[in-house]
């Protein structure tokens, strides 16, 4: 069957190691918008570090940012659908990682913040190209305003502990999903890649059974379970692929190029 939607996720899909797109993979896709298909982008990312490659691939689709608590029409910068976590949350959450060896981001709108500017704090902005403001009032910042998602960077194994100190504390009003082995996110609770794919692709008119999507982590189970062709890289955890209907190569290889033909031989077989 003929597929009219492609969505991609970003990191540990598309982007190598150093954030940046191939530029073969630009010029596929490139082509393949101008040839009819819709593409668009899927991230756990913020608006402004989601900007520099949508530019770059030529997307007009709107996206879906904040692993699916936005998506934003990257034509004219409106927000298309918005949630954010309960007022308050982030406090109430507080005390259930604030002792655990871990670094807390938050994110309001299009801004990021943190308690301290720490290694892993630092290596996320660059990476992510961002500025993290520090926080001088914990409970008053964090008590009131409408934050979008809070991300935590710390051992995989100390993550688990703190997945299961925060989950009676949130749910069911939130909800946790790791982005990468070292990121949980704290999310709204409707908020996923999945439900962002479906609203998407009611807005486009494009059934569900003409969607492929591409992803590689726990956030992107749910996008993947919903497109008509679910695709993981082969680096994804086990659950994820276990959830797929193709296995992709990692990036790089060329792998993802290939399956890309295959499952859409209109607008990728001649790349």
């Amino acid at each position: 069957m003929r597929s009219d939607l492609l969505v991609l996720d970003l990191d540990g899909t598309i982007l190598d190691k150093t954030s940046r797109l191939d530029p073969v993979l630009v010029t596929a896709v490139r082509g393949a918008i101008q040839r009819g298909l819709c593409v668009t982008l899927a991230t756990g990312r913020m608006p402004s570090a989601c900007r520099p490659y949508w530019v770059e691939l030529g997307i007009s689709v709107p996206v879906i940012l904040y692993n699916g608590a936005l998506i934003r029409d990257p034509a004219n910068g409106e927000d298309l659908l918005r949630d954010a976590l309960p007022a308050g949350l982030p406090w109430a959450a507080f005390p259930a990682f604030s002792n655990a060896p871990v670094d807390p981001l938050f994110f309001r709108d299009d801004a990021l913040y943190c308690l301290e500017r720490t290694f892993p704090v630092m290596a996320y902005c660059d990476e992510q190209r961002l500025v993290a403001d520090e926080i001088a009032d914990p409970e008053r910042f964090l008590s009131a305003g409408e934050f979008v998602k809070c991300l935590f960077i710390g051992h995989p194994g100390v993550l688990s502990l703190v997945r299961e100190e925060l989950l009676p504390v949130v749910a069911p009003a939130a909800r946790l999903v790791l982005s990468r082995p070292d990121y949980l996110e704290l999310l709204p609770a409707a908020a996923s890649k999945g439900r962002a794919l479906e609203w998407l692709a009611r807005r486009l008119e494009i059934p569900l059974e003409r969607t492929v999507a591409v992803g590689d982590q726990e956030n992107d189970l749910e996008m993947i379970r919903a497109a008509g062709v679910g695709v993981a890289m082969a680096h994804a955890p086990d659950n994820v692929r276990a959830e797929a209907d193709r296995v992709a190569p990692p990036p790089g290889a060329g792998g993802l190029l290939a399956l890309l033909a295959e499952l859409m031989p209109d607008h990728f077989a001649d790349r």
